[in-house]
């Protein structure tokens, strides 16, 4: 839905500042605005035919989830991703993904995961578009985690996966990065079809150890 056209509907406040928090979230996750990029109000207003209003709102509601960080009297900007950030979103996954992986595998649909695994075969034989391919990388997380069938766990990992969505597509940008992304998947996706469990747990942890060390690489985009 467009945000103009939205507010000449008369859209309900709350939904209008809905949309436009959704709106700057999915370009500050995506990286389409950079760590440490300024963020001007008056611009994203304009931009989407408000007031300044829905937008601060917005930014109010993103610096709680640490995405933006406001410094008053010097201005918003996108938050910058620090060596803490990264070690403290990956120990989270670490502790939560090899063991959801391991307890989930039973109620996941193998054509499902078959689909994946040749969706992996395929961007290794042939990369596609960097936005398909984090697309296909967090489906496949996401998939896993939701089999588990526990909303708390899945909301608290939405959460930290909006943090790290940021350090997946920097460090997929890496060289090699990607195809070994692709490879590790589809051992993983393997092991998942095998329901070997401790096969399941130790392919995921070695998945999220390498990415740990790729978003590590980062270069010009983390702070101390």
């Amino acid at each position: 839905m467009n945000v103009r056209a939205s507010k000449k509907k008369g859209i309900p406040a709350q939904a209008l500042q809905d949309l436009v928090y959704g709106r700057i979230k999915e370009r500050i996750v995506d990286c389409r605005m950079l760590p440490g990029s300024v963020i001007a109000e008056d611009a994203l207003a304009e931009e989407f035919g408000t007031s300044r209003t829905p937008v601060r709102e917005a930014l109010l509601r993103l610096q709680r989830e640490n995405l933006v960080t406001i410094f008053p009297r010097q201005g918003t900007f996108v938050s910058q991703i620090s060596l803490k950030d990264i070690y403290e979103v990956f120990q989270v996954r670490w502790i939560i993904e090899p063991r959801m992986a391991r307890i989930s595998c039973h109620r996941m649909d193998p054509a499902v995961l078959e689909e994946f695994r040749g969706a992996f075969r395929r961007m290794d034989r042939e990369m596609p578009e960097f936005d398909e391919w984090f697309r296909r990388d967090r489906e496949f997380h996401d998939y896993i985690i939701g089999s588990g069938d526990n909303g708390h766990l899945t909301r608290l990992y939405g959460s930290i996966m909006d943090q790290n969505q940021r350090m997946r597509i920097l460090a997929g940008k890496l060289p090699r990065r990607a195809a070994d992304t692709n490879r590790e998947h589809a051992q993983l996706v393997e092991a998942l079809l095998s329901r070997s469990e401790e096969r399941i747990e130790k392919a995921m942890a070695e998945h999220i150890i390498a990415s740990r060390d790729a978003a590590l690489r980062i270069d010009g985009f983390m702070r101390d």
